[in-house]
C-alpha cells in the first residue's frame, strides 16, 4: 500500500514516467465522473436542496482543496493557541483521521478542549456543552453540511497550481471552489518565498490572501527535550507523512549530513515489527523525524537509536494582520 501511495503522489506530480501517462489518460473518465458529482453536490449546497446546519457557537473551518501535505495541523494548533491568548475556549474538533494529529493538539494546547468525532455538527455540540465558546475545525473546507463563521482554506505552494481531479490528481474540488473562502493561506515548507507568492498571485482573487511558512525551530528528543542539531555522516529520516520529500528536503538543508528518506504511508501507526525494520534500516545511523511521527515513535524510545525530532514554527509572511481582523469578526457574529 505505502508503494502504491508513493507512486500516486509520482502521478500526481507528473513524475511517473511513461506508464504515468497511461494511467492518467485511462483515469480521465473517472476523473470526469467525480468532477461531476461534485459541481452537482455544490450546486445543491447553493440552492439548498443540501441543508448547512447553524452551529451552537462560532465555527472557524480549517481545510484545503487537496490531498494532505498544505500544514492543516499545525496552522489549527497556532489559531486555537492564539484563541487562548484572546481570553477565549476554544475547542478543536476533528473527525480523528490519524491518532498522531489528535495526540499532537493535545501536546501543543493542553487547556483547549479537543472532540474527535466524524460528525461535525454533532462535534461542535459535544464542545459546546463542555465549555467551549468557538470551534475550529480541522479538515472542513467539503464538509458543508455545517455552517460556519470563517472558512479559512490552505494551500501548499510545493503543489504548484496542478489542476487534475481524484484520482488523476492531488484535488479535492476544482480551484474555482476558493471562492467559498474567506481567506486563502498560501503554505511553504521545502518551497521558497518566491515559489509560494507565484501560488498565491494566482488564487488572489479567492477571499484575504495571506501566507505563511513552516521553518525549522529546534530539534528534540522524542520525549521534547532540547537537543543539539545532529551530527554525523549519515542520518535517515524516517516518516508518515503525506508529502515525505518536503521534510526530507528541509533535513538535507539543515545538515550536512547524507540523509535517506524511509517513508511509510500518511497516518501509519507503528508496530514493534516496524520498529525492528527502522533500526535494521538504519544500521547504526541517528534518526530524524517530523513531530507528527515522534508521538507514535516516542512508544519506543528505549528500542530506536539515536531519534531527533524536528519541530517547526509558523512564520506569518503576508496578511496576518487582515486574517486577525477577520477572526474577530468571526468570534462577534460578523
Amino acid at each position: 500500500m505505502r508503494i502504491l501511495h508513493a507512486w500516486f503522489r509520482r502521478l500526481w506530480r507528473g513524475e511517473a514516467g511513461g506508464l504515468g501517462l497511461i494511467v492518467g489518460a485511462a483515469l480521465i473518465p473517472l476523473e470526469g465522473l467525480y468532477r461531476g458529482a461534485m459541481a452537482v453536490r455544490s450546486r445543491a449546497y447553493a440552492l439548498a436542496i443540501l441543508p448547512s446546519h447553524e452551529p451552537p457557537i462560532p465555527v472557524i473551518s480549517i481545510g484545503n482543496v487537496a490531498v494532505g501535505g498544505t500544514g492543516k495541523t499545525p496552522f489549527a494548533g497556532w489559531l486555537v493557541s492564539s484563541l487562548e491568548e484572546m481570553g477565549r475556549r476554544p475547542a478543536l474538533v476533528t473527525r480523528g483521521y490519524g491518532s498522531d494529529e489528535v495526540q499532537l493538539h493535545r501536546d501543543w494546547n493542553p487547556n483547549a478542549v479537543v472532540v474527535v468525532d466524524s460528525h461535525r455538527l454533532r462535534g461542535v455540540a459535544q464542545a459546546a456543552e463542555r465549555g467551549a465558546d468557538v470551534a475550529v475545525l480541522d479538515d472542513a473546507f467539503q464538509h458543508r453540511a455545517i455552517g460556519r463563521h470563517l472558512d479559512i482554506v490552505l494551500v501548499a505552494a510545493e503543489h504548484g497550481m496542478r489542476r487534475a481531479l481524484l484520482p488523476r490528481g492531488h484535488l479535492r474540488e476544482t480551484l474555482r471552489s476558493l471562492e467559498r473562502a474567506d481567506v486563502v493561506v498560501v503554505t511553504r515548507k521545502a518551497a521558497s518565498r518566491a515559489e509560494a507568492e507565484r501560488v498565491g498571485e494566482l488564487v488572489s482573487g479567492a477571499g484575504v490572501r495571506a501566507q505563511v511558512a513552516f521553518e525549522a525551530a529546534e530539534w528534540t528528543d522524542l520525549e521534547g527535550s532540547l537537543l543539539p542539531p545532529p551530527a554525523g555522516r549519515e542520518l535517515l529520516a524516517v516518516t508518515s507523512v503525506a508529502e515525505p520529500e518536503s521534510f526530507l528536503v528541509m533535513v538535507r538543508g539543515l545538515t550536512s549530513s547524507r540523509v535517506e528518506v524511509f517513508a511509510f504511508s500518511d497516518h501509519h501507526e507503528f508496530h514493534e515489527t516496524d520498529v525492528r525494520r527502522i533500526v535494521n534500516k538504519a544500521n547504526g545511523r541517528a534518526v530524524v523525524t517530523t513531530e507528527k511521527d515522534a508521538v507514535k515513535l516516542r512508544t519506543f524510545s528505549e528500542t530506536l537509536p539515536n531519534t531527533y525530532v524536528l519541530r517547526l514554527r509558523l512564520t506569518w509572511e503576508l496578511g496576518r494582520d487582515r486574517v486577525m481582523v477577520l477572526i474577530h469578526g468571526a468570534l462577534e457574529g460578523r
